[in-house]
């Protein structure tokens, strides 16, 4: 049976989640673990017919964790690469695998095992990212997608089967956020927002400049490298900042696509930095 797109339910792609650094880490390149998503990650899932899908391109201000761990558990795969032992990336995998979801694990050569990951399908890549290297991570990544999508459910894939846990988490219904708690996450993000403007009055009485990898926003906020932008108008999450000018935001949205965004045009003063 066709959809309204015109596609079978059986021709739409897999989804998988991604979970890793989003942010650059002490000790990596700039832009370190973006290359290794569209590098490794974004082939590997591609050719195994799975739609990746990273943290940073779920989050909404009204809703933020809830509907970040929706995706995490709705999501037919996912990828955790614990390189850097970033305390998010633990968050997320603990929380699916708490529910006994289905996860390939990856770290880099920089990583030491944090924890005993020998019975759970899990791969290593060089940091170097050399070419010859990437695309040995990628057949390898390819193959341990198709073995865990193909394991049996009997099998150890996750810290609940390995410790013999037979009764895995269940989400409850969608819950929709009251007025008041919608009330004090505006009142958060304004007193963010007042934040950024005394500290932008502060930088300018003192004479100083924002960085070159910082632009102020016609709200007075501060974006930089790293930072997540959210549309007020839209009520959506646009894009992280990867770059910046003096008069515009370079962003990658959630389909990992570049877009320029001109800080001087009406469109900026709907924009503002997520406070999360």
């Amino acid at each position: 049976m066709a959809d309204t797109d015109g596609k079978t339910r059986e021709e739409k792609l897999k989804k998988c989640f991604v979970i890793m650094p989003i942010s650059d880490v002490d000790g990596y390149p700039k832009g370190h673990f973006n290359r290794v998503y569209d590098y490794i990650i974004v082939p590997a899932c591609k050719q195994e017919g799975y739609e990746p899908i990273r943290a940073d391109a779920t989050s909404k201000s009204n809703v933020i964790i809830v509907d970040i761990l929706r995706n995490i558990l709705e999501c037919d795969m996912a990828i955790c690469d614990l390189s850097s032992r970033n305390p998010n990336v633990f968050y997320e995998l603990g929380f699916r695998q708490a529910f006994n979801m289905k996860t390939v694990l990856m770290k880099d050569d920089q990583t030491d095992r944090p924890f005993d990951v020998s019975t759970i399908r899990s791969i290593n890549y060089e940091s170097s990212l050399r070419i010859d290297l990437v695309n040995k991570t990628i057949t390898e990544l390819t193959k341990a997608l198709k073995e865990t999508n193909e394991m049996s459910e009997k099998e150890p894939n996750s810290l609940l089967k390995l410790l013999s846990i037979d009764n895995p988490a269940k989400l409850p219904d969608r819950q929709k956020l009251s007025l008041d708690s919608s009330l004090i996450l505006q009142a958060i993000q304004d007193l963010s927002m007042d934040m950024h403007r005394s500290m932008n009055r502060k930088r300018i009485i003192d004479g100083g400049n924002a960085r070159s990898n910082e632009v102020m926003l016609p709200n007075g906020q501060i974006a930089k490298i790293g930072d997540h932008i959210f549309d007020n108008k839209k009520n959506m999450e646009i894009g992280e900042v990867v770059d910046t000018d003096s008069n515009a935001i370079f962003l990658r949205n959630s389909k990992g696509v570049m877009e320029l965004i001109d800080i001087i045009g009406p469109y900026a003063n709907n924009l503002c930095v997520m406070p999360f």
